[in-house]
């Protein structure tokens, strides 16, 4: 750092010469190169035990058994989308979202459903994010109302701020808030729109700053097809207008003429490219046609939430948000969180008032910036504030969504989040010999402890998603009364067993060892407590059926099964697995019946294919078993199934 000393006979600081070695490492340490390698090495190094953790969850009917990203004919064609017999919620999404469905297909078109390619491409993209965060405070503090000096070379803001972008994007890269968003492959929706709007605001500033007529024009229109790209990737990148209005206004003084509102209307007009596609998507399908798809990307109001209840609820969800932000201890990949009814109480009040009041700072810090040049640096709090409530309106105000709340919804609001805090800590801190402490050794020390103690939080948070199992087991621990835990834990322990990997169920009812039945028991326990927990959960019967016939206790499981189509009439499964219990009695008749009741229910499920494939070959029906292998076949593709096609085929004198 800068030694200073005062002036002989006039008290003045000035600087002392610092010797050429510590001038070297002060040179060092500002360089924008070792900071973008280090943003680079934290953020590899925290995700470096993700690369081989598997699909989970909705990663299983969004991806891996997404006919959709399978076949680029798709993305060129919406009617042989809605032509397909798949749940409409898929389809939903894949109309809303097609920018980030379009790199899952590159990725399946690459290496298939080999999962280490899909956590690169999730990890790449939140490296790039952590750029782009670096890249905007770094153009921010460039802006007309920050290059302005309060008094002095050492009170410019690029020189009192210029640890601000790599503490930000340190932070953004290595909380462990943002484990979910990186490593849950299906929400690679969140860190592509958080490209395509850092970008955005990004390419946008560039423009403005940039001096000559063509530059200026090209980093415009790259700004705007940025935005639209966001508008086709997640539905909150609808925010993303006034992030920009409102940047325009803080950062790039004086009035708002024709041609600086000419600017901004392209950027506006995007915001109609979600809410028509949404209509268009209503004229053409209902998600009350299909089965429920229970999920967590999901834009979809299953349990019927009022919107005023919704409101009321989320007041505590943000609230939250600040608080694991803030301390990230208690993380959850499935909360628990009741749904709030009454306004008067105690757990809507006290978040709302806080977030007025959070609301109410960062307003007055812009306009106080506004007013006078020495607080100009308030500015980027202020902003910073207004950044994380506004890209948090979509998910967080009066659209009920069925999850109420999520982790992953935090990643894009984070960065106003670290904007607002980082750049508050850098302006409040004294000075010390004339210094800014912000750009000090004591400084840098604290950002590294902070750094180290997040980057370590997130390394460990990390190892619960190494398998299902763990994920889940974490998620029963921290939510035990709450039914889909229990459920997918289940779930989750039932594929670890042979039987559940096997469409055939004479091989589901082989014997297994000691721990295998262990295990079962286990999976029964977990399905019997999401059950009693939510006793109208009809996929809970469904399973407890499955896990009862691999048990051999047929009677119970036929119960069960009795139940859950009871339940939910329009679920194939209760169907396909009585089939599969009449099929291990000897009942072939009745199995097919059973099986081809599966199929009239949802012609989608590809297992009811496969069980009456199977059935068919055993009955030497080769024509119908090849049929119903090709149908489960086209419905997604496994390489398993193409040596039994081509053999049917020779077999029933197709080839």
């Amino acid at each position: 750092m800068k030694k200073r000393k005062k002036a002989a006979g006039t008290g003045e600081v000035q600087p002392v010469p610092a010797a050429p070695a510590a001038e070297e490492e002060l040179n060092l340490w500002r360089d924008p190169l070792v900071h973008i390698l280090l943003i680079l090495t934290v953020g590899i190094a925290v995700y470096s035990n993700i690369i081989w953790a598997p699909f989970v969850f909705d990663d299983q009917p969004f991806l891996a058994g997404n006919p959709l990203i399978k076949d680029f004919g798709a993305f060129t064609d919406p009617q042989r989308v809605f032509a397909l017999p798949i749940n409409p919620d898929l389809k939903n999404n894949f109309m809303l979202r097609p920018v980030a469905y379009f790199t899952f297909a590159l990725n399946y078109a690459l290496h298939g459903l080999d999962v280490g390619g899909y956590h690169v491409v999730n990890l790449l993209l939140h490296l790039v994010d952590a750029l782009l965060v670096y890249l905007l405070l770094w153009l921010t503090l460039r802006t007309p109302l920050l290059r302005v000096a309060e008094g002095g070379e050492a009170d410019q803001p690029a020189e009192r701020f210029c640890y601000l972008p790599l503490a930000c994007s340190l932070l953004f890269v290595c909380h462990p808030l943002q484990t979910q968003a990186v490593t849950y492959v299906i929400q690679r929706f969140v860190p592509l729109v958080a490209f395509f709007c850092i970008g955005t605001l990004v390419l946008y500033v560039a423009g403005r700053l940039a001096r000559g007529s063509a530059a200026r024009n090209g980093l415009y229109l790259a700004s705007l097809l940025a935005c639209v790209l966001a508008m086709k990737t997640k539905e909150n990148a609808f925010t993303l207008p006034a992030l920009i209005l409102l940047y325009e206004w803080v950062f790039f003084r004086g009035a708002f003429t024709g041609a600086r509102l000419l600017r901004l209307l392209p950027f506006a007009l995007t915001m109609a490219i979600i809410p028509v596609k949404l209509m268009q998507l209503s004229a053409m399908a209902s998600t009350a046609q299909g089965g429920k798809v229970a999920g967590a990307v999901n834009l979809v109001n299953f349990k019927q939430v009022s919107s005023w209840e919704y409101l009321m609820t989320q007041f505590g969800v943000v609230a939250t948000y600040l608080r694991l932000l803030l301390l990230p201890v208690g993380q959850n990949f499935d909360y628990d969180y009741p749904l709030q009814k009454v306004l008067l109480a105690p757990a809507v009040l006290l978040p709302l008032a806080l977030l007025l009041a959070l609301a109410a700072v960062g307003a007055w810090l812009l306009f106080r910036s506004r007013r006078d040049p020495r607080c100009a640096p308030l500015a980027l709090a202020g902003f910073g504030i207004w950044w994380f409530f506004i890209t948090l309106s979509v998910e967080s105000s009066v659209v009920p969504i069925d999850d109420l709340i999520f982790e992953h919804r935090a990643y894009l609001p984070s960065v106003g989040f670290f904007m607002a805090a980082v750049s508050g800590a850098f302006s409040l801190l004294p000075r010390r010999a004339g210094e800014p402490l912000g750009t000090s050794r004591p400084a840098i020390a604290v950002l590294v402890l902070l750094v180290t103690a997040s980057a370590a939080a997130a390394y460990m948070r990390n190892t619960v998603w190494e398998t299902p199992v763990s994920l889940w087991r974490d998620a029963v621990r921290k939510s035990p009364a709450k039914h889909r835990p229990h459920f997918s834990l289940g779930v989750a322990l039932a594929n670890t067993l042979p039987p559940w990997h096997t469409d055939d169920v004479n091989v589901m009812l082989q014997p297994m060892d000691a721990r295998q039945n262990e295990v079962l028991g286990e999976v029964v326990r977990e399905f019997e407590t999401a059950i009693r927990l939510d006793p109208r959960s009809g996929a809970a019967y469904t399973f407890l059926g499955g896990a009862l016939l691999v048990q051999r206790r047929y009677r119970e499981a036929a119960d069960a099964l009795a139940t859950a189509v009871r339940l939910e009439p329009q679920d194939a499964r209760p169907h396909a697995f009585m089939g599969q219990i009449l099929e291990a009695q000897g009942d072939l008749a009745g199995a097919r019946r059973k099986y081809q009741e599966a199929i009239a229910v949802d012609p989608s499920a590809q297992y009811a294919h496969l069980f009456l494939a199977l059935l068919c070959v055993r009955e030497r029906r080769h024509a119908e078993a090849l049929a119903a292998y090709e149908t489960a076949y086209a419905l997604a593709p496994r390489a398993d199934l193409e040596p039994k096609i081509a053999r049917l085929r020779e077999v029933a004198g197709l080839r």
